[in-house]
This record gives C-alpha cells, structure tokens and sequence, in this order.
C-alpha cells in the first residue's frame, strides 16, 4: 500500500444495517437495492425450520447456518438436502464459512464467470488465494456438479490457506475405493479425513460422487468450528509493547504469529486519537505534526493486543495526559455549570438518580452549542478517501431486550436530523441497557478505509466513554464478519471533560454493511459516525480473512439481563491448593454432571470470588489476591477454560454459549490499618484509623484505597477479555455494618454509586442478625443474602430457618445455603445440611429465591467427584433443591444416620 499524506480532516465512525436472509447464490451489490429495516434487539443467530429436512442428518447443520445466513433454501421453504451443490455454489459458502472478504475485480479469468456475475467476488477470492483453480479450458465449470474428491481438494487448499492446523495423520487412512481417487486428489483425500471434515460411507470415500446439499452443509459446518476455535485461540505478537515516534514520521509495526505460522486472520489495526496521528492497514502508524499519547489496538480474531503511543515533538515538553495537570490533548467542550451547581471550589454529592437522569440533560444542552466554543484539534485527512455514511439508513439496537423507561430518558437527547451519521457538533445520548449496535446500510458497496466514532466523557454528569468499540462489517447485511476493537486509555474515574475518536482501520474491505458496537454504563455520548472509503482499492497485503462475530459476544448481548440465580462462593488467594481453583474443579460446580459423566444442565450460574480472611489489610495483600485471582490457569482464568469446555460438552460452544457470572470482592479497609501503603507516589501510607488523622481523613483514605482496588480490578478484567465469563457485579466483603468504623454508611454508598456507575450489580452476605441487615436497600445494596447460621456446631433449632425466612420475607433478600467438609464425616453435620435443605423446602424458599452458597472452600466438588453413593447424593440431592425438584419432606432425627 502506497504512504499517505496528511491534509485537514478524516472524520470518525461507520454503521450497518442487519438485513434477512442469505442466499447460496449472491447478491448482487445494486445501488437501488431496497433498505431494510434493521430488528432491535434481534439475536445474532435467527432459528431457521425447513419443510423437508424431517429427521436428516444435516438437519442441525443447515438450520445452524440458516440462521446465521450462511446457507439458504430454495424456495417454499425447502432447502432441497439431496440436490447436488455446483462448483460456484460452493465458493459463495466456503467464501462466507472461512470468512474470505470480498475485493474488486478488474478482470475475468474464467470465461464463465464474468465480472458482472454475483458469484465472481466469491470464485475470485478463493482463486486469489490458490483454492480454487478452474478447468483447462479457461472455464471455472462454475454450474458443474462438484463431485467429493473435488472437495477434498478445495478444503485441502482452504485448510492451508486459513492457517487451519493440520491434524496428526492417522496410522491407516484404508477406503476400499481408494484406487478410483484420482492421483491429484489422493493427499488431499487424506488430510481431510484426518482432520474430519470429509468421511466416507461403508468404507467407501465415493470421490467420483457429486456432493449433496445437505453433505455441504455438514462439511462446512465443521470449517465454521474450526474458524471460530482459531478466532478464540490464535496466539500472535506485536514486534513492541510500546511506540514511540516523532511528529511527522512513521513507524511500522510488525504481527506474527507465536509458533511463527501463517496467522489464520487478517490483523486489524485502531486508534484513539486520529488528530494525531492514523494507522493504515498494513500497520504503519504515521503521526501527525501534533505530540500527544494514544492508543493502538491490534487485533487478531477474537483476541487484541494494546500498544502504546507517544508522538515525540523535540524541543518541547511532552503533552499531558488526561488526569495529568495540563492538556487533555484533544481539548473538549466547556460544559458551563447549571444554576443550582456547586462553584468552583465546592462540593456537592450527587444521588444516582442525579447523577444518571438529571445531569446529562444539562451536559447535553451546554454541550450543543455552536461549534465555535469547542477548540477541537482537526484530525488529519488522507487524499481519496471520502465519507460516504451521511445520508445512509441507519439502525441502533440495544444489547439484549429494550427497556421502555430508558429509551424514554434518551429521548431527551436525539441527536441531529439524520442520525449519527450527519456531519454535526451535536451529541447522541444513549441511557443504559448495557449496550449499542449501530449498523450503517451504504448506498453502495465500496472499498472501505475507516470507521470512527467520537465520544464524550463527562463524568460528573455520569457520561462515560465506553471502553471499547468494535466493528463488523457485511456484504449482505445478514451475514456478518468481525473485523475488530478500538480502545482508549481515559479512566473511569477522570472528572474532566474528555472527548476522543475511536478509529478503526480496515483493509480496503469492499462491503456495503457496517456495525459498530458499544457498551453503554449509565450514559454515552456520541457523534459523527463516519466510514472513509474510496473509488479503488490499493490494498496489496494479499486476501483479507475475517472471523465471524464471536457467538460468546452474541450470547452477552442476548442476556444482558439475566438475573443470577445460584451463586456459589469460591474462596482463593491461600492455603495452597485449597484455595486454588482449576479447570476439573469449576467444571462440576457450573455444569451439573451425572454419575456417568454426562453434562446434562447448567449448575452454579454465578461464582463469588473472594478472598479468606487472612488476607492482610495493605496494598501489597490486595494486589498479591489480585494477582493470585487474575492468574494463569487457575481461578478466573480456570473459570473460563471450564465453561468453555461445559460448552463444548453440551454441543453449545459455537452455536448459543453459556456465560458464567462472576462477582468479584472488594477487600474490606479495616479501620484498625495505620500502614496501608501509597496509593500515588510521593505521597505518604494510607492510615484508616481515625486515631491521630480524624474520621473524615480515615474515611477518605479507606475510600482512595477501594477506588484504587476497583480501578485496578476493571484494567485487568478489561484486558483478559475472558469469552466465557460476564462481570456480573461487586460484593462488599464485610458481613455487618461495623458502627465503628469511619463514616461506614456513606462509604458503603459511595461504593455502591461507582459500581453502578460501571453499570454493574452490588452484593451483600450478612450474617443472620448482622447490624445493617433492615438498611441493606437505603445501603443501595442491589442484592443481599442472608446467612442462616444454621449449620453451626452450636445447639441452633429449625426454628431459625423459621426465622430466616421472617426476615428473608420482610426485607426481600437472598437466602445462603450452607456447608462444609465436616458433612462427609460427621453425621451430625450431615444432618444438619440436610435439614437446613428440608425447612427451606418446606417453607418455600427453594422457588422464588436467589441463592448463594457457602461449602467453606472446594468441598461440594468432593461429592461430585465420589463413587460412595451417600456423598454422591448430597451434589445430586443440592442440584434438585436448585432446580426445585427436592422431594424428603422429613427430617433427619439425631439418632438417624445415612
């Protein structure tokens, strides 16, 4: 790709529009192609049902790619399994399956497959890309039958092409017709029964045969797989962790993969801050003549990469960064105060209500003056390309079902006429329901550059930047390919006034159909979503490969609300292997596994991390718990690894899913702590104890210390990215209000407003009789759980289950079911499991209640794990008191033994 030079503008972001159905045959890319609307809220993957599929063994395969418009009927609701697939069907399928995006053509080289022709991006592609070559006679024989062995060879070619890994060749790959493959076909043959994406029939390949519909389907049902188990795992490096140029100059980076490979996908490059600089697609970052910091974002399938930017300007001092004294760097809209507003110097708290209704109102109105009072840098401009979203039908959806109440709030704040898209100073506000998809319908397909976006931060207004956006991009408008994420470095907690363009570059891709997505917390802000294209593409890095959007991603979206249900809690961080948590641990405890082995439902929806008790009180204890719990192999990361495989089990892995909750501890600032340690350099150890500092001295460190604690824990749960986990919400750790402790209450509130303000859940477990327990609500707490304290070494009655339940009924709060080891070993803890499960039975508390669970550390997973048939009943007897299928009516007496 030639350099570029920089002139006065590139602009910000780009949209799509989501469209039906996906045919086998291709659309072609008219301009006068009608708009479709887009469906709010619609899944990622519709449900397709065909008439004459009945009990076929395709059936699974051709709904599954149906409903992800891949593949299509022909006609009256049939899709016709037996009917033979033709050459140029099967490009069009693989071409989408492999995530093959399509290019300009300047000429024909098959006689029968013209320019013109809907199928010649897809015969195209693949032939570019070496898989598939056409007859001797300059032919494609595109309408030909595609017999099997012909197959074998075009997955061979794809195989090496994606940089799918080859599986271990088997001892003996024996067909009985293998003398009629023909010699052209016979390793190919072979590898793809290795890897199993063609089988043969009675031992028979059958390589002469024609391939069905319905065998197509299955076989590249089996690639989709392959593609997204690359797109999930791929393992790649960036040459440097950071960048550091000088204005004006350029610097390229360099994307390999880890095992020194083929990477499976094309690396997509972003930037934070296009007024200073741009990354074009091969990776070269050129900067402007303006010093500053950003962002670069590399990604690679599913999984990105950050690196640092620093534009260099000699001679002068370095541009501060946002929360830095000085600059910004992009300076931002000056927001004048409402009339009932704190002055300078002041200081008024906020309810959430204020925070999240009122305030952005008047954000809004004072940031939607004229264009003259915002000092905005221009962003650079690159020659040729040109905005071509104004005037595009647009779409927004929310992540997961919409909510009436706030799509009124939002209403307040429209934006300009002609939505996102118009080149306009004027802010588009969205209010909540976790997230936004905007999708762009272009009036016509073109090579595309750029898509920006530009948001707002003003977060004592509770608008926040949201901390990623990601694109994907459609030639149809059904079919989707994820291209990647842009991401900034602007904290949550900066108070001042912040704007930034999130820009993602694409490799000339030719599509017609782009979706940005975005998170949204309590408020976002945004305007100018623009997509930079030009006439040409002058893309020379060979085939642009894509994934498909992620279904992990798609499943987020759909339950965004999904409330939990059964939280079990998981110490961690000490006693060794007590409190380390693996793959095989967590697997039983999400998954309820039989006795044979078999997964057959979800158990625990939800993990509690916490730490013991022992945890010491000081920065370096929390950030050691911290380090423990964001661990390789254990913990947070054992979790996802065992929900992927819970998936994989269920036959949901690439198709819907399953996402784990997680909440995750704050440490409790012990009032007793005079050595916490330093939260900013320079500055001397926090002290929690109001002795000698006085109370609102202690209350604002152990406040500084939990904002610290919560800011790190979001960095490095935003860095994982873990596909099979959802951060649910926060506990508070302590199990009672400690009246002695420095301003108690009002830090309780201020955590609860930053976790809502992250748009995340609040937790509580007290204890039964715990100070607090009536206040947990005014405590905006969102959920409570209380402890029976039932099964206790102490003589405690049944009567306290009565009680329990007086308070649960009274308050409106959880109930915590509890055990530990000593119920394997001690009757009388037995017992007393068991009738703590039978009361809550009998009173109703196993239905219409959320429930956490206390088993003191791993000790439920020693009963799924035993072949004694009494400890075995016990995980089997607590997942039915889940489910509410619990059926002993009586209680265990005390001379009564299992």
């Amino acid at each position: 790709m030639r350099k570029r030079t920089f002139g006065s503008k590139m602009l910000t972001a780009c949209l799509a529009l989501s469209a039906l159905l996906v045919q086998v045959a291709p659309p072609s890319y008219a301009a006068n192609e009608p708009q479709q609307k887009a469906e709010t809220g619609k899944a990622a993957q519709e449900t397709v049902e065909f008439t004459d599929l009945g009990n076929s063994y395709a059936r699974n395969a051709v709904n599954r790619l149906a409903g992800l418009h891949l593949i299509s009927g022909q006609g009256d609701g049939r899709f016709n399994p037996q009917n033979t697939m033709s050459r140029q069907d099967i490009a069009v399928l693989l071409t989408k399956v492999v995530g093959l995006q399509p290019s300009q053509i300047e000429q024909a080289v098959f006689a029968d497959v013209p320019k013109e022709s809907p199928y010649a991006p897809f015969v195209y592609g693949l032939a570019d890309l070496g898989v598939m070559t056409g007859r001797g006679n300059q032919t494609l024989g595109g309408s030909d039958p595609l017999t099997r062995q012909e197959l074998a060879v075009i997955l061979s070619r794809l195989m090496k092409a994606s940089g799918v890994t080859k599986a271990p060749a088997q001892s003996t790959v024996a067909y009985s017709d293998e003398a009629e493959i023909a010699d052209y076909a016979k390793a190919a043959v072979e590898e793809v029964t290795n890897q199993r994406w063609m089988q043969g029939a009675a031992g028979k390949f059958n390589p002469g045969g024609t391939v069905t519909r319905a065998e197509a389907a299955v076989i590249a049902e089996r690639v989709l797989d392959a593609r997204y188990q690359q797109a999930e795992q791929v393992d790649f490096t960036v040459d440097t962790p950071r960048l550091s140029v000088l204005a004006g100059t350029s610097e390229r980076l360099a994307v390999k993969s880890a095992k020194g490979d083929e990477l499976p996908f094309t690396p997509i490059f972003a930037f934070d801050r296009p007024e200073l600089g741009t990354v074009l697609a091969d990776g070269t970052f050129v900067a402007g003549p303006t010093p500053g910091k950003g962002n670069l974002t590399v990604t690679v399938g599913y999984k990105t990469v950050t690196v640092p930017v620093e534009i260099k300007d000699v001679g002068k001092p370095p541009v501060a960064e946002a929360g830095e004294s000085g600059s910004t760097g992009t300076t931002a809209p000056t927001v004048t105060a409402p009339a009932d507003s704190p002055q300078a110097g002041e200081s008024k708290p906020a309810t959430e209500s204020e925070k999240t209704e009122t305030d952005p109102a008047t954000a809004a109105d004072d940031a939607q003056q004229p264009a003259e009072e915002e000092e905005v840098v221009e962003p650079a401009e690159q020659d040729e390309l040109v905005n071509i979203a104004p005037g595009s039908f647009t779409s927004v959806a929310t992540f997961g079902p919409p909510d009436s109440y706030f799509q009124q709030v939002e209403k307040q704040y429209p934006g300009p006429v002609g939505g996102l898209v118009t080149p306009s100073e004027e802010w588009t506000g969205y209010n909540r329901q976790f997230g936004r998809k905007v999708t762009v319908a272009l009036n016509e397909a073109k090579p595309l550059e750029r898509v920006a976006l530009t948001f707002k931060q003003q977060k004592t207004s509770g608008i926040t930047l949201p901390e990623y956006m990601e694109v994907e991009v459609s030639r149809d408008g059904k079919a989707w390919s994820y291209a990647g994420r842009a991401v900034h470095d602007v904290p949550a907690s900066e108070n001042q006034v912040v704007v930034r363009t999130l820009a993602v570059t694409l490799p000339d891709v030719q599509t017609r159909y782009v979706r940005v997505s975005f998170p949204v917390k309590v408020f976002a802000f945004a305007r100018q979503l623009e997509v930079w294209a030009k006439n040409e593409s002058d893309w020379q890095g060979g085939a642009v490969l894509l994934p498909p959007p992620s279904p992990a991603k798609a499943t987020q979206d759909q339950k965004a609300t999904r409330r939990v249900e059964n939280m079990l809690l998981a110490y961690s961080g000490a006693y060794g292997e007590r409190g380390t948590w693996t793959k095989e641990d967590f697997l039983p405890m999400v998954g309820y596994r039989t006795a044979d082995g078999y997964m057959r439902d979800q158990m625990f929806d939800t993990i509690l991390f916490l730490p013991y008790q022992n945890m010491p009180v000081t920065k370096d204890g929390w950030r050691g718990y911290m380090n423990d719990l964001f661990g390789t192999g254990k913990q947070l990361d054992a979790l996802n690894q065992a929900m992927r495989e819970y998936n994989r089990l269920r036959g949901t892995l690439y198709t819907t899913p399953t996402q784990e909750n997680v909440v995750l501890a704050l440490p409790y600032p012990n009032a007793a702590q005079t050595n916490f340690g330093q939260i900013v350099d320079n500055k001397p150890s926090l002290s929690f104890n109001p002795a000698g500092i006085g109370e609102e001295q202690a209350y604002l460190n152990r406040k500084a210390a939990l904002e610290w604690y919560f800011q790190e824990l979001q960095k490095r749960w935003n860095k994982e990215g873990y596909a099979y986990l959802k951060l649910e919400g926060i506990y508070w750790f302590h199990e009672l209000i400690e009246d002695s402790a420095p301003k108690e209450r009002t830090l309780i509130r201020d955590m609860a407003s930053m976790v809502h303000n992250e748009a995340l859940r609040f937790y509580w477990i007290p204890y039964y009789g715990a100070p607090g327990v009536a206040e947990w609500k005014s405590l905006s707490f969102d959920y409570a759980f209380l402890q029976p304290n039932y099964y206790s070494d102490k003589p405690v009655q049944l009567d306290r289950i009565e009680g329990v339940l007086d308070v649960v009924s009274k308050y409106g709060m959880g109930v915590e079911i509890e055990g530990d080891e000593r119920m394997y070993r001690d009757p009388k803890f037995y017992q007393t499991y068991y009738n703590q499960l039978v009361a809550a039975h009998k009173l109703g508390m196993d239905k219409n209640n959320i429930h956490a669970y206390y088993y003191g550390s791993k000790t439920l997973i020693e009963s799924a794990n035993s072949k004694d048939p009494v400890m075995r009943a016990i995980y089997d007897d607590t997942y039915k008191w889940m489910r509410g299928r619990f059926d002993r009516e009586e209680y265990f007496e005390a001379t009564e033994l299992p």
